[in-house]
């Protein structure tokens, strides 16, 4: 059976590895695709984004997920009170299917952010008084309310603590009758498949009935559980994908169990990552399926009009045929139809009935008087007379004159006719409808149409870099933070340090590559690249001053009785000026070939960007536009849009789609500081 959602143990040893990857991150932003939340947070080790889907799990995704247009109302509110927000710690609570998030904020209060992946789950904010501020669904149960502005309160848990549970398990085993791996299941704090593990490697049959085991059956049974419970708390996590026979994927498991031992497997470094891939390839069919479906809607629903339409303008048609026969009819048998008409009308004015003249009629017309061959018969209650005409019927109205009943028979066959051209104007509308959804599910057909995982950026990609000209990596702070860790993890004796003449700017370094001269060509990239990330750009001035000096003059000692602040560092020597340094940048495309693991695709080719002086930027991309400062620009965010919209133009077109999958955020992460534009 399919795994689909998150069990206790599952959340344990997810709550841990979350908090060690989101403790001290902050809130960047949320976002709601249908049942998923989507996290975006600043972590020590760079952006991650959280999924929180429903019921069903909470992991930090690698794959990028669809970011709707406009948040909703709840999404509103969660942004309000979560944002900028920082993660003191990520917890299980008592061993159950609940996540909870303590924040803070410079107010020093702490909140928490609780999720509950059971009974169709929820998300609840709540203040450090434990109110309720935001939750996604508001419900009264039999033991407890989730209200606005009402305390919160978690719910029971089931079952003894499976963290806790000593050998009085024994005893509820050994009273029961039923079978065992119910009664561990209803009586412990696990699933039912963890039951059935403990069976297993106690070798006790799962169906026996508890108070037929043995004292023996029953150690086992303890130990077994205890042995489980250890490696959850204290064993390394194996995390796997199991596939069956048939080469699905079935289960996702923190470390391998004894029920899935001579399945196939694949292993994972953590159980996040393993629950990224199941889980994302079920979300890919939800969430993205083909891009053409909405399409195929509308054509499909265009086509049954035009269907109705072709269809009735052929019983319009068949109409127009039949009245113009009728009318022509009636004109032709003129007189013997006045005469008939006559004969009625007579009779009536006699005080003869409408049965008394319908037998009369049809005597006649058996015994062949002219003018009764035509009669078929009368229909008092709407005073009508009914002739025929070959195998079929025409209607005449009494009250009206020979003449008058053709002409009005004749009206609606002009009045289909009428019908039949308005149809056929509107059926070539849908044609054109039907014609122009084609043209866009052709247009379609080139854009990805399922999630697609991000590859692992590399050591130098959480900084700003580039790579010269002469291939010589070049790496810059993004912040004091940055500059610190530069400065400490990479700088090494051969290197060399640049900086501009005047604060704010990145710490940067070109590594050196082992011990031959750094030619002049990359310490000029390097300046360039220096003063552009610099205050120039945001100064919007066209040129800098830059320095480099070797990595032995800088240092993070003040003279005695100073202080450095955080991402600040002494000079000492001389410097080597490169003098009025022009503020230039290129950001360009490379795409980076990957394993496609949804399996749509023989090979992915995602975008990567990157950002630096014009020459090498231009030598290393498959697309690229130049960038410079200007005041009245663009800010970061509409520079982004620019960028990937020129970007997508410009591509060939079995490139397109891979472009499409670049996101804004990663744009603007590679650009500078102020308002900037593309040079034309």
């Amino acid at each position: 059976m399919k795994k689909r959602e998150f069990s206790n143990f599952d959340v344990s040893v997810i709550a841990k590895e979350l908090n060690m990857v989101l403790s001290g991150g902050q809130i960047d932003n949320i976002y709601e695709i249908e049942d998923i939340l989507l996290l975006k947070i600043n972590t020590k080790e760079g952006k991650k984004n959280l999924i929180i889907k429903k019921d069903s799990r909470i992991n930090l995704t690698n794959y990028e997920y669809p970011i709707p247009s406009y948040p909703s109302q709840y999404i509103m509110a969660l942004r309000k009170f979560l944002r900028n927000r920082i993660i003191l710690n990520v917890t299980q609570y008592n061993f159950d299917r609940i996540v909870i998030f303590e924040l803070n904020d410079k107010t020093n209060e702490s909140w928490k952010f609780i999720i509950e992946l059971f009974n169709k789950g929820n998300y609840i904010l709540i203040n450090s008084e434990k109110v309720v501020k935001v939750a996604k669904r508001y419900k009264k149960f039999r033991d407890r309310s989730i209200l606005a502005n009402r305390e919160y309160q978690f719910p029971k848990s089931r079952g003894l603590d499976f963290l806790t549970v000593k050998d009085e398990i024994k005893e509820i085993i050994s009273e029961s009758e039923a079978e065992v791996v119910r009664t561990i299941a209803r009586k412990v704090s696990i699933s039912g498949m963890i039951s059935e593990e403990i069976c297993l490697r106690a070798n006790v049959d799962k169906a026996a009935r508890g108070n037929e085991l043995n004292k023996d059956q029953l150690d086992s049974i303890y130990n077994s559980l205890k042995k489980i419970r250890n490696q959850l708390l204290f064993g390394e996590i194996n995390a796997c994908i199991v596939k069956n026979e048939e080469d699905e994927e079935v289960q996702v498991l923190p470390f391998v169990l004894e029920l899935f031992k001579d399945y196939e497997k694949k292993i994972f470094p953590s159980f996040n990552e393993a629950v990224d891939e199941f889980f994302s390839k079920k979300d890919s069919e939800d969430l993205v399926s083909p891009k053409d479906t909405k399409i195929n809607k509308k054509i499909k629903a265009q086509k049954k009009i035009l269907e109705n339409q072709e269809e009735y303008i052929e019983e319009l048609k068949v109409k127009k045929k039949k009245d113009y026969q009728y009318g022509d009819f009636v004109y032709a048998n003129f007189q013997n139809l006045e005469k008939l008409m006559h004969v009625i009308s007579e009779a009536l004015s006699k005080g003869y009935s409408f049965e008394e003249i319908d037998s009369k009629l049809k005597e006649a017309r058996k015994e062949g008087m002219e003018g009764a061959e035509l009669y078929s018969k009368l229909i008092p209650s709407r005073k009508k007379l009914i002739i025929k005409f070959h195998d079929e019927e025409i209607s005449l109205d009494l009250n009206m004159s020979i003449g008058e009943n053709a002409s009005e028979i004749y009206a609606k066959g002009k009045k289909a006719d009428k019908k039949i051209q308005g149809t056929v104007v509107a059926r070539e509308t849908t044609l054109k409808k039907i014609q122009k959804l084609k043209k866009e599910k052709k247009a379609l057909k080139s854009e990805i149409d399922y999630l697609v995982k991000k590859p692992k950026k590399k050591w130098y990609e959480k900084y700003r870099w580039f790579f010269t000209s002469d291939d010589y990596l070049v790496i810059g702070g993004r912040d004091a933070s940055s500059n610190e860790k530069i400065y400490r993890k990479y700088l090494e004796p051969h290197d060399l340090v640049f900086h501009t003449d005047f604060p704010g700017s990145p710490l940067t370094i070109i590594k050196r590559k082992e011990d031959t001269p750094i030619p002049e060509n990359s310490i000029s990239e390097a300046a360039v690249f220096v003063a552009s990330f610099s205050r120039a750009w945001k100064e919007n001035w066209g040129v800098a001053d830059v320095f480099y000096v070797d990595p032995d003059q800088v240092s993070k000692s003040p003279p005695s009785g100073e202080f450095l602040p955080r991402g600040s560092f002494m000079i000492s020597g001389k410097k080597n000026f490169i003098k009025n340094v022009k503020t230039k940048l290129s950001i360009g495309l490379t795409f980076k070939e990957m394993e496609d693991t949804i399996g749509e695709y023989e090979q992915i080719l995602y975008p990567q960007v990157i950002c630096g002086p014009p020459n090498p930027i231009k030598q290393q991309s498959e697309l690229f536009l130049e960038l410079k400062p200007a005041r009245g620009g663009c800010s970061k965010g509409n520079l982004a849009k620019t960028i990937k919209k020129e970007f997508i133009q410009m591509a060939k077109e079995d490139l397109k789609k891979w472009v499409e999958l670049l996101s804004l955020d990663e744009i603007i992460l590679y650009l500078p500081n102020g308002n900037s534009q593309i040079k034309k």
